[in-house]
């Protein structure tokens, strides 16, 4: 399944796209017929934290950007729980003085146990540990494509307030690097290092 995965992540543009949009709608449709199961989207402030060399001069960078993530899990009881969770955390943009610039789009799929605290007042603390596929593509001003995928480890941590109808979470999450720094490359993207701080509404079903 993981190397099915990977395959999927390494598509390039709209194929890509119409992949993961199928792996979510399979998401949601099998999360409305299994008890127990919940299953939740938001919007991310995401900073791609993309490698710079020395030997370059950058006359433009912007890491961060806005995202969106989709996920869907199950609690085993109200402390454990497994979660998996897409997150497309938007693109990193350079230009230097060659001139050249580059858009490099990153994604994530995670699997990942869950911890949570016991509430208070509707507030829950709850942290996360597993992996995610890393996924780095970029395109270049001269026409060049390059694309990563890697297995790194994942982490997060959040607090989740429980209302009347769902659950609200604010997280923060790591994924690890993909990409290379060790030169400068045309068959790979630079590295990122991305994090994400993120809202998403849940809810059970």
């Amino acid at each position: 399944m993981i190397l099915s995965i990977m395959r999927i992540l390494q598509l390039k543009g709209k194929k890509m796209k119409k992949y993961i949009y199928t792996l979510i709608f399979t998401m949601i449709t099998f999360s409305l017929n299994a008890e127990g199961f919940y299953f939740g989207a938001g919007l991310s402030q995401s900073d791609m934290n993309q490698h710079e060399y020395s030997s370059l001069t950058y006359t433009a960078s912007d890491d961060k950007d806005t995202g969106y993530r989709f996920l869907i899990g199950f609690d085993y009881n109200e402390r454990i729980g497994v979660e998996a969770v897409y997150n497309n955390l938007g693109q990193a943009k350079k230009t230097v003085d060659t001139p050249q610039s580059s858009e490099t789009d990153v994604q994530s799929i995670a699997l990942a146990g869950v911890v949570k605290s016991d509430p208070i007042n509707n507030f829950t603390l709850f942290g996360k540990v597993g992996q995610n596929l890393l996924h780095a593509h970029d395109e270049i001003s001269d026409g060049t494509e390059n694309g990563v995928t890697e297995i790194n480890m994942y982490y997060g941590l959040g607090v989740s307030y429980a209302t009347t109808d769902g659950i609200v979470r604010l997280e923060y999450e790591e994924f690890g690097t993909a990409g290379g720094t060790d030169t400068i490359r045309s068959d790979r993207p630079d590295q990122v290092d991305p994090t994400n701080i993120s809202i998403s509404y849940t809810k059970k079903f």
